[in-house]
């Protein structure tokens, strides 16, 4: 088990955040960021779902792997009301499906706490991405279009680019994460349950 110490989650977390909140820093400055028009920002790239992965496989603390990203996402909607003044960008209809959206990525990072390979961090970047797009836009299917087949295609047919860019978070980012921890398998013994 990796021994993350505190100050680097804390700046892990402080960096997540922080790109979090940038699109809404950029709207205060006049940038356009709404996704249906000419924006600039390339919403979901981020480190918040790859940091969800590797804290499952390195954090010693179980509590921690799931209070952390919880809590970026919570703080950063928070800070979205704040910097804004719309409240409705902050807390959304659809936000506690997003949050177990959060839940369930970091599932999938619990399955490399044993054992870290390039092939099995690929593999759950990948799935996590996946299952992060299957869970959030499954709840704006729900709330914001017609319950039709026609209606479940348009939503994931529209959120195409917000995947790909989720995609292009796990390239670049679990690397990053992964970087300084290493990819040989952890003994049992080593692990610390909470």
């Amino acid at each position: 088990m990796a021994n993350i110490r505190i100050s680097s989650m804390l700046t892990l977390a402080g960096v997540a955040l922080l790109f979090r909140l940038v699109p809404y820093i950029l709207y205060t400055l006049g940038v356009p960021i709404d996704p249906s028009s000419s924006a600039i920002y390339p919403w979901n790239i981020s480190p918040i779902l790859p940091l969800c992965i590797f804290g499952a496989a390195c954090y010693q603390s179980r509590s921690l792997v799931y209070v952390i990203p919880l809590a970026i996402y919570f703080l950063g909607d928070v800070g979205i009301w704040l910097i804004t003044g719309q409240a409705e960008w902050a807390f959304y209809p659809t936000q506690p499906i997003v949050y177990l959206a959060v839940i369930f990525v970091t599932l999938w990072g619990l399955l490399l706490r044993h054992r870290r390979t390039i092939w099995r961090i690929t593999g759950t970047g990948l799935a996590g991405a996946i299952s992060f797009f299957i869970v959030s836009n499954l709840g704006s299917w729900f709330m914001w279009y017609p319950l039709t087949w026609e209606g479940l295609v348009e939503c994931y047919t529209l959120a195409i680019p917000f995947f790909r860019h989720t995609l292009l978070s796990m390239v670049v980012f679990l690397p990053i994460l992964f970087s300084k921890v290493t990819l040989k398998p952890v003994a049992r013994s080593q692990l610390q349950t909470t």
